[in-house]
C-alpha cells in the first residue's frame, strides 16, 4: 500500500478527547496527502480514514495508537493488548468519576501509612474482577454511560469483568503536606499524594483502581493524573510529541507501515504465487506454519493470530487459528503494495 496506510503512534495531550486528536491527526495527514497529489482533481468531497486502538480519558496523556488508511483494518489485532502507566492518586477525596475532572462527593480521613498502602497492592495484582466506573464509555442501550452520568440518569448495576494487574507498584508517596489554597484535601485538609507504575490486561480502569484500592482501606481516592506509556510493543518514546501532530509530513514519516505494524504476532514469509492466492481468497495451507519466525503459542481456549508477509516486508494477511484448534484461516487480506483502494467519498 502508498504511504499513508499503516499505524501511528501519537503521544496525546492532556486535555482534549482520543476523538479530537484522531481527527486532528487525519486533517493533517489528508492535507498531506492532498500536496503530494494522491487524490484526483474533481474527485468529489475527499475523506482519509483514520481512527484509534483504544482510546484515552480526556484527562490522561500518552501512547494513543492510530489507525490510519488501510491500517483500520488492523484494529481487531490491536485493541487486546496489554498497557502500562504511570498515575497519581490523591487519597482522602472521592469523586463521582473517580477523577480529578469528576464533582467532589467525600473527603475522609487517611488513617494508613505509605507503607500500609505498598503492602496492599498485593491484593490489587494478578487475576481481579473488576466493577468499571459509572463514568466509562460502556455502552448501554446505545447510550454511553458517561453521557447518562453527566445527564443525572438513573445508571444499571454494572458486573465485575475479569482483569489482570501484573505490575502496581508504588513509585513515591508525598504524605501529610499541606494543602495549597482550594486544592481537594483530606478532611485534616493534608495532601496525600501516591505515584504509581501499573502494568495491566486490556479493559482495566485505572480510576476503577484507586477507588477499589482505597476503600479497601477504608478511605476514598482518585486519579489526578494518568499517563499511558505502553501498549503491548509500542511505546511512547518512539511516539510523535503533542506539538508535532498538526504537521503531515512529520505525521507521515513516523508512520508505522502495515508490515511492520504488528511485531507481537508471529510472522511467515510467503512466496509472490501464495500471496497472489491469499489476496484471490484462497486459504493457507498447515505446512506454512513450520516456516514461521518463532514459536506459535497456542494457549488453551484462545484463538491465535499470526501475519503472512511478502518477500519485501508487505503485510498479505493476518491468520487466525480457532481457539479449538484446526487449520489457519484468513482473518483480514490486504491489497498488493501500490495498488492504493479508491479513496472515501
Amino acid at each position: 500500500m502508498v504511504r499513508g496506510d499503516g499505524i501511528l503512534l501519537a503521544d496525546k495531550p492532556s486535555g482534549p478527547t482520543s476523538f479530537a486528536v484522531v481527527q486532528r491527526v487525519r486533517r493533517a495527514l489528508l492535507s498531506a496527502r492532498r500536496q503530494e497529489g494522491h487524490y484526483a482533481e474533481g474527485h468529489g468531497r475527499q475523506r482519509y480514514r483514520c481512527g484509534h486502538a483504544g482510546s484515552l480519558d480526556p484527562l490522561a496523556s500518552g501512547l494513543l495508537l492510530l489507525l490510519c488508511g488501510g491500517g483500520t483494518r488492523l484494529s481487531p489485532f490491536l485493541m487486546g493488548l496489554d498497557k502500562a502507566y504511570r498515575c497519581e492518586f490523591r487519597f482522602g477525596v472521592g469523586t463521582d468519576s473517580h477523577d480529578a475532572e469528576g464533582a467532589e462527593v467525600a473527603r475522609v480521613v487517611v488513617s494508613f501509612a505509605p507503607e500500609e498502602l505498598r503492602r496492599r497492592l498485593a491484593d490489587f495484582t494478578g487475576d481481579l474482577a473488576q466493577v468499571p466506573p459509572a463514568y466509562s464509555a460502556i455502552k448501554r442501550d446505545g447510550q454511553r454511560l458517561y453521557a447518562l452520568a453527566r445527564r443525572g440518569a438513573a445508571l444499571p448495576v454494572l458486573a465485575p469483568r475479569a482483569i489482570r494487574v501484573s505490575r502496581f507498584e508504588l513509585l513515591e508517596a508525598r504524605w501529610g503536606g499541606e494543602a495549597p489554597p482550594d486544592a481537594p484535601a483530606a478532611a485534616d485538609g493534608r495532601i496525600y499524594d501516591a505515584a504509581f507504575l501499573v502494568e495491566c490486561s486490556s479493559g482495566t480502569y485505572v480510576r476503577a483502581l484507586a477507588r477499589d484500592l482505597a476503600r479497601s482501606l477504608g478511605c476514598e481516592a482518585h486519579v489526578r493524573s494518568l499517563r499511558r506509556e505502553r501498549i503491548g510493543p509500542f511505546v511512547v518514546t518512539d511516539a510523535v510529541p503533542a506539538a508535532r501532530l498538526d504537521d503531515g509530513a512529520a505525521l507521515t514519516a513516523a508512520m508505522c507501515p502495515l508490515g511492520a505494524a504488528l511485531p507481537h504476532l508471529p510472522a511467515l514469509t510467503v512466496t509472490a504465487l501464495e500471496a497472489a492466492a491469499l489476496r484471490r481468497g484462497e486459504q493457507p495451507a498447515a505446512g506454512w506454519l513450520r516456516r514461521l519466525d518463532r514459536p506459535l503459542a497456542t494457549p488453551a481456549g484462545e484463538e491465535v493470530f499470526l501475519q503472512a508477509r511478502d518477500a519485501n516486508g508487505g503485510l498479505v494477511a493476518v491468520l487466525r487459528i480457532p481457539a479449538a484448534g484446526g487449520l489457519p484461516r484468513s482473518a483480514a487480506v490486504f491489497p498488493e503494495p501500490g495498488r492504493e483502494e479508491p479513496p472515501c467519498t
